[in-house]
């Protein structure tokens, strides 16, 4: 994992967008082999998986960091999430701009698109590995007809309401249309705009998923 060190210096706060287990098991392996920094039994490691980290979440985060290492001159906090609201965003922007001495934070995402720029601008964001397998293929997505987009979404809207899937299948695929998006004939900032705000939209507790996905199927330009 190519993250920036200096004299054995980390950043303060990096984002890594990718999946969440390839990146763990990663990120263990560099702690282990370039800072000689172990997570079984280190009260100085501290590891947190959300679906959706509200700011509650973010307040704990605030009050479990105030305290210096103990063990070694580094704390770790590794943070896993599906989503961050914006309001857990704004209450740590000053967490992550001037972490107590010694403390470096690790997010762990699907996507950076939902990352509010004032807290991007305090994060090193690094990508991890390739785009996470979906359901729903964003190229076959964007060449359907309306019709047949319709019919696609329909059995993953049903799926992760019916708990047969996680919402994360969503966001995954919202990510993936983003990349296709960015890369393909379809690349206007009114897309891309729609489709952060429906990912913003599937994010919250109790969103309509079926409305939201058949919205994006209705509204993204046929390549």
């Amino acid at each position: 994992m190519n993250l920036y060190i200096k004299d054995k210096n980390l950043h303060h706060a990096y984002c890594i967008v990718g999946d969440n287990q390839a990146v763990l098991s990663d990120l263990y392996k560099f702690l282990k082999s370039e800072l000689n920094f172990t997570v079984e039994g280190n009260l100085d490691f501290y590891y947190g998986e959300y679906d959706v980290l509200d700011i509650e979440d973010s307040r704990k985060l605030k009050d479990l960091h105030q305290n210096k290492p103990t063990a070694g001159e580094k704390k770790i906090f590794v943070v896993s999430a599906n989503f961050i609201t914006e309001k857990a965003q704004n209450a740590m922007l000053k967490l992550f701009e001037e972490p107590v001495g010694g403390t470096h934070f690790f997010m762990i995402l699907p996507s950076a698109g939902g990352i509010i720029p004032t807290l991007k601008s305090r994060l090193l964001i690094i990508q991890h590995g390739s785009t996470a397998k979906t359901k729903i293929n964003a190229k076959d997505f964007l060449k359907a007809n309306v019709g047949d987009r319709i019919d696609m979404v329909k059995g993953l809207a049903e799926s992760v309401s019916n708990e047969e899937e996680s919402k994360i299948e969503i966001l995954n695929f919202f990510n993936a249309l983003e990349k296709e998006i960015f890369s393909g004939k379809v690349k206007s900032n009114e897309t891309l705009e729609n489709l952060e705000k429906m990912r913003q939209y599937a994010s919250e507790q109790s969103p309509s998923l079926k409305m939201i996905l058949e919205y994006l199927a209705l509204s993204i330009p046929n390549v």
